[in-house]
């Protein structure tokens, strides 16, 4: 696997945790870190997976189709 050095900032409260984490999982700080930019990406993805999921609610009275159809 090719890495890419970044470097960013932390907060002591972050610093602490990751550090706490990868001791605790007997890991490096870095991984710590890829795994959880790794679970934020696929999280944003999840959310973004269906363009109209935010339409869902926005308009009153009964739907014309339902959701599920229009991906039929």
């Amino acid at each position: 696997m090719e890495l890419i050095r970044k470097q960013t900032y932390l907060t002591p409260v972050q610093d602490r945790a990751i550090k706490q984490l990868a001791r605790r999982h007997g890991t490096t700080e870095a991984e710590i870190v890829r795994r959880a930019v790794d679970q934020y990406l696929a999280r944003e993805h999840e959310e973004v997976a269906d363009p109209f999921i935010e339409l869902i609610g926005m308009f009153r009275g009964p739907a014309v189709a339902d959701h599920d159809d229009i991906y039929r």
